[in-house]
C-alpha cells in the first residue's frame, strides 16, 4: 500500500476554476483511506509537485501513489509529470511512485455527458456537439471521439466533436454546418472547470445562431469521483483504495513513471 497519495491539477489562473477543483479533491479525500492526501499543481498554483512531495517526505512517506485529474492522458501525463517526479526522485531515491491514468473514456464519463446534456432520448432534428479543448497527442482526441460514439448509442441522437485548438474539426468549422441540418444542437464543453476555454466556447456559441444550447461543463460530478477512484485502485493492483473491500485482482494494466493530458 502507500504511504501518501498526491492528486495532481493543472493549476488555473481562473479562482472560481482553481475552488471547484479543491472542492472536488476534499470530496475524494473522504472516500480514500489513506491519512496523508495532499495536492499540487503543475503550473499556476501552488503548491508545486516538488512542493508537496517534499512536505510528505519530511512526514516520512516514501511510496506514492500520484493522481493526475486530467481528462486524457497526452503530454502532461506523459512526460511532463514524469520528469518533475523523477527530479523529486534523484534528490530522494529511497521514494518510489505509482501514476494512475487520467479519467479517459470511463464509461462513467459517459453517463455524466449524458447527465449534463439532460435531453430525453432520440430528440427529434438535434444534434449534440462535444466540445474539446484539444491536444497535439492524437488519444485525447481519439477518445473524446469515443465518448461521443458512446453518447450517440445511449440517446441515438447524432453526436460531432469538436475542438476549440490543436484538433480537427475546430469550433467555428462545426458551428457552420449544424444550424443548417438541426432546429437544435446542444453543446456540452468537455472542460473540467470553469476557466478561459469555457468562457472562450461561450463567447463563439453565443455569437453564432440561436440553434444552439449550451449545457454545463463537467463541474468535478459524484461520477468523476467514481472514475477517479477506479482510476486509482487500477494503479493499487485492484485493492479497494476505501478500504472497505478485500483486494481483488487488478484487471486493468499497471506502469510506473509515464503516461499523457488533454483535450
Amino acid at each position: 500500500m502507500f504511504d501518501a497519495v498526491v492528486y495532481i491539477g493543472h493549476g488555473s489562473r481562473c479562482e472560481e476554476g482553481e475552488a471547484q477543483f479543491k472542492r472536488f479533491i476534499e470530496s475524494v479525500k473522504e472516500e480514500v483511506a489513506s491519512p496523508n492526501q495532499e495536492i499540487a499543481f503543475l503550473e499556476l498554483t501552488a503548491p508545486t509537485i516538488a512542493e508537496t512531495m517534499e512536505k510528505l517526505i519530511a512526514d516520512g512517506a516514501k511510496r506514492f501513489l500520484i493522481v493526475p485529474v486530467l481528462l486524457f492522458s497526452a503530454i502532461q501525463h506523459q512526460l511532463d509529470i514524469p520528469e518533475e517526479l523523477r527530479a523529486v526522485q534523484r534528490k530522494y531515491p529511497f521514494i518510489s511512485f505509482e501514476i494512475s491514468e487520467p479519467f479517459g473514456a470511463h464509461p462513467y464519463m459517459v453517463d455524466l455527458v449524458v447527465k449534463r446534456i439532460g435531453t430525453e432520448k432520440n430528440e427529434k432534428d438535434t444534434a449534440i456537439m462535444l466540445v474539446g479543448g484539444g491536444s497535439s497527442h492524437l488519444r485525447p482526441i481519439q477518445e473524446l471521439q469515443q465518448i461521443g460514439k458512446s453518447v450517440e448509442q445511449k440517446l441515438d441522437i447524432p453526436v460531432y466533436t469538436a475542438f476549440l485548438q490543436l484538433g480537427k474539426p475546430s469550433l467555428e468549422e462545426t458551428l457552420e454546418f449544424l444550424p443548417y441540418r438541426y432546429k437544435k444542437v446542444y453543446v456540452m464543453p468537455y472542460l473540467l472547470f470553469t476557466g478561459l476555454q469555457l468562457e472562450k466556447i461561450e463567447q463563439i456559441v453565443f455569437s453564432s445562431k440561436d440553434t444552439f444550447v449550451i449545457c454545463p461543463n463537467l463541474e468535478f460530478d459524484e461520477l468523476m469521483k467514481k472514475t477517479l477512484i477506479k482510476r486509482m485502485e487500477e494503479a493499487c493492483d485492484g485493492e479497494d483504495v476505501s478500504g472497505d473491500d478485500e483486494p481483488r485482482q487488478k484487471k486493468g494494466g499497471n506502469y510506473r513513471g509515464r503516461g499523457d493530458s488533454s483535450a
